[in-house]
């Protein structure tokens, strides 16, 4: 019987026809965020004194990039692709506290 009704539906002609999607996928804008960056002394000396960055999350993209403002209007930035993350740590005793692990 379970044959005989697959059968039938199979050679049955559908009632309504597909309708194509009219809409695009919705994508996901840039977001991006003033950060604050936790260092450690070792660091210090590598970043120097401003610690204000602004990260740019582009999820569509895979990237990230961080951009730290210097004297003169100049910009200095990092990007990061997402093969390059190996890991987000969200801190439990810091609400807003991230910590991103880099492949070396």
């Amino acid at each position: 019987q379970a044959l005989k009704a697959l059968q039938e539906m199979s050679s049955a002609t559908p009632t309504t026809t597909p309708q194509p999607l009219s809409r695009k996928a919705k994508s996901i804008p840039v977001q991006t965020f003033e950060v604050k960056l936790d260092i450690t002394l070792g660091d210090l000396t590598k970043i120097g004194k401003s610690q204000k960055y602004t990260l740019s999350v582009d999820v569509e993209g895979g990237k990230l990039v961080v951009l730290k403002k210097q004297k003169d209007s100049q910009e200095d930035w990092n990007t990061f692709t997402h093969d390059k993350i190996r890991q987000l740590i969200k801190s439990q005793r810091v609400q807003n506290k991230l910590s991103i692990v880099f492949e070396k």
